[in-house]
């Protein structure tokens, strides 16, 4: 039998080697989403993990923001802060939001200057050490939604991105950049999660899903999974 969360643990578990293995003045740079599930994760790197993590060698990225300010609700960065940021020790300088108050257009190109200032490139793309997506109940990742298929192929890092369904503007990483990174994982938490995944990975389902694009390319080694747990 599964422990509680065992898949959040053995993420965690790669996190952290990505981080402490890192050389001093070096630093891992990590991509975050939004949604629920990263709340079990950054549960467990502000709690039994804090204390095992070299926070200095980390910087923070965002894999996707809502076009809102960071103390709305519904901001990435915003529920990232309250539930990671603001408890462990990460300097500030390292921290590198999408700034939801910005124009969407505008933030896309400022944000993907940015991480072509910071990263290394490879092909033409900024290369992050670790990538973090989720699955959306229509199959979406990163903001990328169906029916919106250019993503995947857009030349620039980050690109501006609309949910079809309320009509709120986003910013999103774009495909390339997902796929050139070193590492790309997705974690679902809750037995819900399961339906989702089985959709997103029948066989046909890459026009009907974008995360399915993904996963064909990352293989299932790439799926973090914590359905019905038990304490």
């Amino acid at each position: 039998m599964m422990g509680k969360h065992d898949a959040a643990h053995a993420l965690t578990r790669a996190f952290m080697d990505i981080v402490n293995g890192k050389k001093e003045g070096e630093y891992a740079n990590i991509a975050l989403s939004g949604g629920s599930s990263p709340s079990v994760l950054f549960s467990l790197w502000s709690g039994e993990y804090k204390e095992l993590i070299l926070w200095e060698r980390v910087r923070f990225f965002w894999v996707d923001e809502r076009m809102v300010p960071p103390e709305n609700k519904e901001s990435n960065y915003g529920n990232a802060k309250r539930e990671l940021l603001d408890r462990v020790p990460v300097p500030a300088g390292s921290v590198h939001r999408i700034m939801g108050e910005n124009d969407t257009a505008e933030e896309a190109v400022r944000y993907s200057k940015l991480v072509f200032s910071l990263l290394h490139v490879k092909e033409g793309f900024p290369v992050f050490d670790l990538v973090l997506l989720g699955i959306g109940e229509d199959g979406h990742t990163s903001s990328i939604f169906p029916g919106q298929e250019y993503l995947l192929d857009f030349p620039q890092p980050f690109a501006p991105s609309v949910n079809p369904y309320s009509g709120q503007p986003r910013v999103a990483m774009t495909g390339k950049t997902i796929l050139i990174a070193s590492k790309v994982v997705f974690y679902l938490n809750g037995s819900n999660k399961k339906e989702i995944l089985d959709n997103v990975t029948a066989k046909g389902s890459a026009i009907s899903y974008p995360s399915a694009y993904f996963l064909e390319r990352l293989g299932s080694d790439s799926v973090f999974f914590d359905g019905d747990v038990i304490s």
